[in-house]
């Protein structure tokens, strides 16, 4: 089917289009089931309610289309603003966006349609389906299942490298990509929620290996075909569906605040993670999908009611927060769905599963919040915890680190966020539970630090900074001084200045690489293209502790002033000081990257 036809069956589709305003097209169909949506809102009503709060944010709206539906109808379709602002070119029917981590929901239904084959155990070691050792890095002897990669509670830290890549010739096969960056699991199995692409990839993996077909292919068979999804891909490059592949090079993206990303297509190297790209109307027909309970997904309705069951609760409450990979969310309802972010994109699929009423939004918009956040309160009610979470609630007062970190290789430093005091009772809810104290919240948790670890950790880091201050300050101070030598002629050589200017220039040049790596991988360069920055600063640092034992050496035996003697001794202790954060942060660790 080519472009032109593909246009002939989409308006065919769309019924009652309307301009809003210069950038606002809308279709909207009457309601014939349910009159009220969850919020209490009118579902004849929405429309307007969502044209009135697209018009409250038409500042940071650039693109954004939405639909509310039941497992039948249609309540409301909009497509606002543009797909390409500069080019005038409106977010419409035929536009496509990225799903982002939505994408996710296809690996689970995936999973949950081979348990229903008798093809998966989910509470098997997942070693069962890899081909061994496979995941010979893992930490802990507990073994990881199907159900807690599915609720993220595998206990994988945070990968950053190479998840995004702009060169074709860096994707990888699944199987290769997932070994190229393996995780360090810094958590028990089953105990912590911390959010992992790379967990979710790899049960990607796993379906490919029981079903014998590349993910894509099984979700194009099992998924897209079966439910008529003809204007969807999956695969890095989106070669699995040409049309998507054309349509998805003139879509443009901006930042939240509406600002333009230039060239902002990237492959994501685990695609099961991330990648699928489609119009509203594909996405709504796989939302609306999940709402049946005779599920074409499924053999049996028994299984789409295994899969809307609770896997995972926040912490030792009766509270569901995953449902088989599908969050929990409270708003005056419990919905169940997932959001998704891309490197410029985002979107939601969001589900009352009790009155049957649903929603998804996409915006070209890069981690958009109000429309993928704030607007689902318009169907589905006030988001508030409080109540959710009042019953058991404890009093304490902690510091906590969100478990969606890393604490082994050299960005361990990322792992530098804390929060302090009591947690908000609007947002977050604290127990303990499973030898881990931590606080729970939709998404992930974040874990209790000990005092002294917290306190060992800032004092590292004042000192550092401290560290580089001082060799910021000596560097040209010693320059200054050197030249007022040479004006005032005086020839005898000062005693180390060498050896301590080179301490500055080591402790410097660190800092620069650092500088230079935080750069290259905020703009998703290839891991391959700073590795060698961890290189070199594992042979600084062994340069840094030579220079450590000469000048302890040298201190013992040369005559000095008093004056000198000083300098040099803060010198040292300054190169011990950088030694040591170098050690504890991991910036040698260049096999982690």
């Amino acid at each position: 089917m080519d472009i032109e036809e593909r246009k002939v069956k989409k308006i065919k589709r769309i019924i009652g289009m309307t301009l809003v305003s210069s950038v606002l097209l809308i279709n909207s169909v009457p309601a014939q089931a349910q009159e009220l949506l969850p919020s209490g809102v009118e579902n004849a009503k929405i429309g307007e309610q969502i044209e009135d709060f697209v018009e409250e944010h038409a500042e940071t709206t650039v693109g954004m289309s939405v639909s509310v539906f039941d497992e039948k109808n249609i309540f409301y379709t909009g497509y606002f603003g543009y797909g390409d602002k500069e080019n005038a070119i409106a977010m419409e029917a035929e536009t496509v966006v990225e799903w982002g981590s939505a994408t996710k929901l296809l690996v689970w239904v995936s999973v949950m349609q081979l348990w229903e084959q008798g093809k998966l155990d989910l509470e098997a070691d997942v070693k069962e389906y890899l081909p061994e050792g496979y995941l010979d890095f893992l930490t802990y002897d507990a073994p990881i299942t199907m159900r807690h990669l599915m609720n993220h509670q595998a206990g994988f830290q945070e990968v950053y490298a190479d998840l995004f890549v702009k060169d074709k010739e860096d994707i990888l096969p699944l199987e290769e990509a997932l070994l190229a960056h393996k995780p360090a699991q810094i958590f028990e199995p089953g105990t912590v929620t911390a959010y992992s692409n790379w967990g979710c990839a790899l049960a990607g993996l796993i379906v490919e290996r029981v079903s014998g077909m590349s993910f894509a292919d099984y979700v194009h068979t099992h998924i897209f075909q079966p439910l008529g999804m003809e204007c969807s891909a999956l695969k890095p490059d989106l070669s699995d569906n040409p049309w998507v592949q054309e349509k998805r090079k003139e879509l443009q993206c901006y930042t939240g605040a509406g600002n333009l990303i230039p060239d902002c297509f990237y492959y994501i190297t685990w695609y099961p993670a991330g990648m699928c790209t489609s119009t509203l109307e594909d996405f709504v027909t796989f939302a609306q999908t999940l709402l049946k309970s005779d599920c074409p997904l499924f053999e049996k309705e028994s299984t789409r009611k295994e899969m809307f069951t609770p896997t995972a609760y926040l912490g030792d409450r009766e509270i569901p927060s995953n449902y088989h990979g599908f969050w929990v969310l409270p708003y005056g309802v419990e919905v169940v769905g997932h959001g998704g972010n891309t490197a410029g994109c985002s979107s939601y699929l969001a589900l009352h599963l009790e009155s049957g009423i649903g929603m998804v939004v996409m915006t070209n918009q890069a981690n958009e919040s109000v429309y993928n956040g704030e607007m689902l309160e318009l169907i589905f009610g006030k988001y508030e915890t409080e109540e959710w979470f009042a019953e058991g609630r404890k009093d304490w007062e902690g510091i906590f680190r969100p478990a969606r970190t890393m604490r082994k290789g050299p960005f361990k430093l990322m792992s530098l966020t804390y929060m302090l005091g009591e947690p908000e009772r609007e947002t977050y809810w604290a127990i303990g539970n499973d030898g881990v104290e931590k606080v729970c919240y939709p998404y992930g948790d974040w874990v209790d630090v000990p005092t002294w670890e917290f306190v060992l950790e800032l004092g590292l880091v004042i000192l550092w900074v401290i560290a580089v201050l001082f060799s910021l300050i000596s560097l040209p101070a010693k320059v200054i001084v050197k030249l007022v030598r040479i004006f005032r002629k005086k020839k005898q050589p000062v005693p180390l200045s060498w050896w301590s200017s080179l301490a500055a220039v080591a402790q410097v040049m660190l800092i620069a690489l650092i500088v230079l790596t935080v750069s290259l991988v905020s703009s998703y360069a290839i891991a391959k293209s700073y590795m060698w920055v961890f290189w070199l600063v594992a042979l600084l640092m062994c340069l840094m502790v030579g220079m450590v034992i000469y000048g302890v050496r040298k201190l013992s035996t040369v005559e000095l002033s008093k004056k000198c003697k000083f300098y040099n001794g803060i010198t040292i202790a300054m190169l011990a000081v950088t030694v040591v954060n170098i050690l504890y942060w991991n910036l040698f660790m260049w096999w982690y990257v």
